[in-house]
């Protein structure tokens, strides 16, 4: 694990051969857990808010946001492995590596993501324990916008966005070594849906216009 932080060439060229789905399964799966952990105080807030009949609904909010947090990770890792080996045989025409081992090392990369993940859990843990929502149901979604504007909130999206850049770095070397690329068509071949992931993450952020 030292290696894939700490020299991710040698990390990646060790496992492009045969890598192993195991490992980034569980990689994901832990970003999913913790993320569906970091959602429980928001949604504690919002349906105590709710009206009492309302809240006999809220076993149904709490399965369908764990659900969602659980699957969001792995919707994200077929995503950016699919970009990567697409755009790879497009632009360089790249036939080595499988969709497979693209995706088996892709899920390394996606480490960084652990810790962004864990930070916004604590985040949300910080500003929603003791938070009285509005007892307004139509002022609840606006109340949850204003509480993101917190810098608690802000910090978190900076750090998401560093923690971005870091997965790229990395995924830069899985695809170097999977799809047999240089450095320099790797760097490229990563950088677009990094660079579309980015510009969204400051749009849901920071209001930055696309």
């Amino acid at each position: 694990m030292l290696d894939l932080l700490f020299n991710p060439d040698e990390f990646f060229r060790q496992r492009a051969d045969d890598p192993g789905m195991l490992p980034p399964l569980g990689i994901l799966l832990l970003i999913g857990i913790i993320g569906a952990a970091g959602s429980v105080p928001a949604l504690q807030a919002t349906f105590a808010a709710l009206p009492q009949e309302a809240q006999a609904f809220s076993f149904v909010g709490y399965i369908s946001a764990g659900v969602g947090a659980i699957v969001g990770p792995f919707v994200r890792w077929l995503l950016f492995a699919g970009a990567f080996q697409i755009i790879s045989a497009v632009l360089y025409d790249a036939e080595t590596g499988s969709f497979r081992d693209t995706l088996a090392l892709t899920g390394w990369g996606f480490v960084p993501a652990i810790f962004a993940t864990i930070v916004s859990a604590v985040v949300a843990f910080v500003v929603f324990s003791g938070i009285a929502f509005p007892a307004d149901p139509q002022q609840i979604q606006p109340f949850i916008r204003e509480l993101r504007n917190r810098p608690e909130f802000l910090v978190a999206s900076l750090l998401g966005i560093v923690f971005l850049l870091w997965s790229g770095f990395l995924w830069t070397f899985a695809v170097k070594h999977v799809r047999g690329l240089s450095q320099r068509e790797a760097a490229i071949t990563v950088g677009i849906p990094v660079a579309i992931a980015l510009l969204w993450r400051l749009s849901q952020s920071f209001g930055v216009m696309l």
